[in-house]
């Protein structure tokens, strides 16, 4: 993509600048003050939690399609979409190691403790395109997500109740799915669609998005015992496989898509007693990217097509935590 590309090259740039002017900001600070404390010991939290996440992640593929002897043909996009919902509960584990007065590494590992409500919905488009013609549903029977983070932080700015961080970070997310159908039919009325489900699984679907990302923050200490954050990341280098098995006709799909992710989160920690604390928080993931999916029915292999892929994911969480001090 090409405006991953530019977006590269300014999260470098980025990056490079906040750390050749670290000594420059650092040099307002006056050591052994509260604004610019560097002796600030080590300290560990650990919490835990659980998180509501609402969304969905929806690919669709179309033309161009390349078949296997090398040749193409151009048409219209997409001719087909599927919408995975992402409505589930999350419990999550939530680490943070302080290192002196300007160095922070966080991780958070979440897992499902619900399956989706909601259906997966398949629309498809035959030629020429233009209208809906196959449409259908299917219940969600079973589902596993994992999802980790772990990221790295310097304060480059510090005052007495407020500071500003800059960082670099990791974030792997996998989704499965087996759906089963509930009703196609063919909004058109193409004859020929018209399928209700038995209860058995008819469909699968893998999702893994790896995603590299740059961020920077802020904490603002409210009073003695509250303090509010928020952090914007950006991730031009995501990459993301998916793997789609429709079982009625035995065909595999394998995608393999590169593009951008935009993360925001913004939470309020308050220590109710001694090392105890509560922290909640509101948490937005934006996903886009594109490539190629590759089809093949019985092993043999049909062809490629484009493929593009978007998730939007909005949570919001509660944890429980300790400070080792």
């Amino acid at each position: 993509m090409k405006q991953a590309e530019k977006c590269k090259g300014i999260v470098l740039g980025f990056a490079i600048g906040l750390l050749s002017s670290g000594n420059v900001l650092a040099a307002d600070e006056v050591p052994g003050t509260q604004d610019g404390n560097t002796d600030k010991p080590k300290a560990f939290d650990i919490s835990i939690g659980t998180e509501l996440m609402s969304g969905d992640t929806t690919y669709s593929i179309g033309f161009p399609v390349t078949f296997p002897d090398g040749s193409s043909v151009n048409g219209y996009f997409p001719f087909s979409q599927l919408e995975w919902p992402l409505d589930i509960w999350l419990a999550r584990l939530d680490a943070d190691l302080n290192i002196g007065a300007s160095w922070r590494i966080n991780g958070v590992l979440k897992t499902n403790i619900s399956d989706p409500n909601d259906h997966m919905i398949d629309r498809d488009w035959l030629p020429p395109g233009g209208w809906l013609d196959v449409y259908s549903e299917s219940n969600i029977s079973d589902f596993d997500a994992l999802i980790w983070d772990v990221d790295v932080e310097w304060t480059f700015l510090q005052r007495q109740s407020w500071n500003l961080y800059a960082g670099l970070g990791y974030q792997y997310q996998k989704f499965e799915y087996e759906g089963q159908l509930i009703q196609q039919y063919s909004p058109s009325g193409i004859p020929g669609f018209d399928l209700f489900g038995d209860g058995g699984v008819a469909i699968t679907y893998e999702m893994t998005y790896k995603m590299p990302y740059a961020l920077i923050g802020t904490d603002l200490q409210i009073t003695p015992n509250f303090a509010i954050a928020g952090n914007f990341s950006y991730s031009p280098w995501v990459t993301a496989e998916d793997e789609d098995h429709h079982l009625l006709r035995d065909i595999v799909s394998k995608g393999d898509m590169d593009g951008d992710a935009v993360m925001i989160d913004v939470s309020g920690i308050y220590d109710f007693h001694s090392s105890w604390f509560f922290e909640g928080g509101l948490r937005y993931t934006k996903i886009d990217v594109d490539g190629d999916q590759t089809q093949r029915i019985d092993g043999i292999t049909l062809g490629t097509v484009h493929q593009e892929s978007e998730s939007t994911q909005t949570s919001g969480y509660l944890n429980i935590g300790y400070r080792f001090k």
